[in-house]
């Protein structure tokens, strides 16, 4: 058994070894690359790697490291994001990928300078926290999880028949030339205050959205007041190509929620969610959008922004993003018709190696995390 790093020629092969497994939770999904495994990392960062473990030329795991740069601790600082674990079911296998965990984080720590290690794991992903973040033995050579944010990922399939736009003559349009600047302006105020930012100057934005593929400064929705300021934006936008989400089967409850969609679309309150491949007899993708870039300066301008973005997406499509839990304005309004997922950003450390200041309670800045960087 052997670990060697990923190279661009087996993108379709480990697409498909990835797409084998099954995202565990209320509804069981299973993930489309396509073709190219490495698509999500390059509209990231162009610094990543994949370690592939392989026997006899099977491939029996990977993980994937993707380094950024990021506001951290009021510095730029580089780290590393550890995205896509996937370990065949064979304890042989799971074994002998513990022994390489450490040497792994060293030599990206060592490669790329980046200090500190993350990881994001889904509440739902009950054997993933078992194995690494409350593992049975301190002997294993493991890392030590420790729990940095808790975020929510939340998706709105429709409204509630009494619900209103709390602001319906407010301004949003599509950004044109000649708020761009401001754009830029607003939202890399709106992330200095975030952890994990990676946008504090217009350099770093320019980054940012040039990598982004399928996103442009005219898809950005954009909030003004009576002065032509901007005081909210949002930038819909789909995956659709290169990452997709398969429904392979729901569980009961996510069963009757789907029914209940189906209900309300006969009235125009919803949007119904996509059958499973266990009703379908194929594979058919869920159909969103992320809401990227989401800012607001009060509750009624985020909810007047879910309203626009709502009405200029498809009428098969819902709405997914991300809400750090210390940041009460950007929960679901109560009007909405939706759902959570609870996620938790930890922090990876080697044994030896202190917990930093910005883990101690004092430290309550929420994080950026964009839902489709999860």
């Amino acid at each position: 058994m052997k670990i060697e790093i990923a190279t661009p020629d087996m993108a379709k092969t480990l697409s498909e070894f990835y797409k084998s497994f099954l995202q565990k939770g209320l509804v069981e999904i299973k993930i489309d690359r396509k073709d190219n495994f490495f698509a999500p990392y390059e509209n990231q960062s162009d610094k990543f790697l994949t370690y592939v473990l392989s026997e006899n030329q099977q491939i029996e795991g990977t993980a994937s490291f993707i380094i950024r740069d990021t506001l951290l601790d009021n510095e730029i600082q580089s780290v590393a994001f550890g995205r896509d674990l996937r370990i065949s079911n064979n304890r042989r296998v799971i074994i002998e990928w513990g022994k390489h965990f450490l040497p792994v984080m060293e030599e990206i720590r060592r490669t790329f300078d980046a200090k500190y290690m993350f990881s994001v794991l889904s509440g739902s992903e009950v054997q993933a926290a078992n194995a690494f973040v409350r593992p049975r033995s301190m002997k294993r050579p493991l890392p030590h999880y420790h729990l940095y944010r808790r975020f929510n990922l939340t998706s709105l399939h429709g409204q509630l028949p009494w619900a209103k736009n709390p602001l319906p003559h407010l301004r949003i349009r599509p950004c044109s030339s000649d708020h761009e600047d401001a754009l830029i302006y607003y939202i890399i105020q709106k992330s200095r205050n975030r952890d994990l930012s990676t946008c504090w100057d217009s350099d770093s934005f320019a980054d940012k959205i040039n990598r982004w593929k399928g996103l442009e400064m005219s898809d950005f929705l954009i909030a003004l007041d009576a002065h032509d300021n901007i005081v909210g934006c949002v930038a819909p936008w789909s995956s659709y190509g290169l990452q997709e989400y398969i429904p392979m089967e729901y569980s009961l409850r996510a069963h009757n929620f789907r029914q209940f969609l189906k209900v309300g679309q006969m009235f125009g309150w919803t949007r119904a969610l996509t059958k499973p491949v266990t009703r379908l007899k194929m594979e058919e993708n869920f159909k969103f959008r992320y809401l990227t870039f989401l800012n607001a300066d009060n509750e009624d301008i985020f909810e007047s922004l879910l309203w626009a973005s709502f009405e200029r997406a498809r009428k098969d499509e819902f709405l997914v993003y991300t809400q750090t839990r210390t940041e009460f304005m950007y929960r679901r309004p109560l009007n909405w018709i939706g759902a959570r997922t609870p996620y938790g950003v930890y922090l990876m450390l080697p044994p030896e190696q202190e917990i930093p200041s910005f883990l101690l309670p004092t430290n309550e800045r929420p994080i950026e995390m964009e839902p489709f960087f999860i």
